[in-house]
């Protein structure tokens, strides 16, 4: 299956847009990087989370991946989505297969997954979806994807500092033409 999108979580494509440590009027604001750590995705470990650190903060993290390029040789375009994730405490993450026209307009939404890392910070947990593409429905229109992830912060009070949540995530796009 050809690889149409490969990707990582960073600053530059995910906004934190909820975030319990967060003033008001400061959201979305970009994420930021943490300190790398284990597990690795793909031999990555650059993890991000939001600019604020309190003890047992529970953030929402907004990330917007775009597919371009997917070929319009068949009348439906079959496409699988994998989704690899990892943080520290209870990650869920939701995604939607979004094609938008060229005014910014969602034509066509499609719900992809829902899963989550049961908040085991040692393991990499994978999600993972299939859809059928209408070529009618993706010519001069861009494929995005959104992945929003709501995560913890480690409860760490009465002890200083606070252990700074974390996330990060890998898209795999395939189509089968």
């Amino acid at each position: 299956m050809p690889l149409a999108l490969q990707d990582f979580t960073s600053p530059t494509n995910t906004l934190v847009i909820a975030d319990t440590a967060a003033g008001p009027g400061t959201l979305p604001t970009p994420a930021v990087f943490v300190a790398p750590t284990t597990p690795f995705i793909d031999g990555v470990n650059a993890y991000i989370w939001s600019p604020n650190n309190a003890s047992g903060q529970i953030v929402t993290l907004r990330t917007d991946f775009f597919v371009v390029g997917l070929p319009i040789l068949a009348v439906i375009l079959p496409v699988s989505v994998f989704y690899a994730y990892a943080g520290n405490e209870t990650i869920t993450v939701t995604a939607t297969l979004d094609v938008i026209n060229i005014l910014g307009i969602i034509v066509l939404s499609i719900p992809l997954f829902v899963d989550n890392n049961l908040g085991n910070p040692d393991n990499v947990a994978i999600a993972s979806a299939d859809a059928l593409l209408g070529v009618g429905i993706l010519t001069g229109n861009t494929v995005r994807i959104r992945v929003d992830a709501v995560g913890v912060a480690p409860v760490t009070l009465p002890y200083a500092p606070p252990n700074t949540g974390r996330y990060l995530g890998e898209i795999t796009v395939r189509t089968v033409i």
